[in-house]
């Protein structure tokens, strides 16, 4: 039963390294280099780019979501202990990303799209994600101490 334990973690770690690692490629690697193209080149790149991390997106939470409960302590709820209020934090915050992941899909639907934001929106929500997966993995560290 260990290994599955294991396996488990594993595949949780791994998603989060995709969505949050992906995250930061696209806010601190991609889109400070795409200066080097043409400015009407830049938004088709952004929205291919975002197109094609949606899908990692959705299968890191996905797989988050099913490994996270079978590595969850059952007893992690119980009473007011600070492990529980943690990861319960911890979930809260995960919860306000993926509802972000929602409303950036939502958008981007083709027949949503003559209503899309400015891409500069899309931004924003990119680097909120950001942020709160970074509080989340902080979060995670403090449970881990724990």
């Amino acid at each position: 039963m260990e290994i599955i334990n294991i396996i488990m973690l594993w595949l949780h770690y791994l998603a989060t390294i995709v969505w949050i690692g992906g995250m930061a490629f696209n806010i601190l690697i991609l889109r400070p280099s795409m200066t080097v193209l043409d400015q009407n080149q830049r938004p088709n790149l952004g929205n291919k780019v975002l197109k094609h991390f949606i899908v990692f997106a959705w299968v890191s939470i996905a797989v988050l979501i099913l490994t996270g409960i079978s590595i969850t302590k059952p007893t992690a709820f119980e009473g007011s202990t600070t492990y529980g209020i943690i990861l319960l934090s911890k979930h809260f915050v995960t919860l306000i990303m993926i509802l972000i992941v929602v409303w950036v899909s939502f958008i981007l639907s083709k027949k949503l799209s003559p209503f899309a934001p400015k891409p500069s929106i899309i931004v924003t929500l990119v680097k909120t994600n950001l942020s709160l997966g970074i509080l989340v993995l902080l979060l995670t560290a403090i449970l881990r101490g724990l």
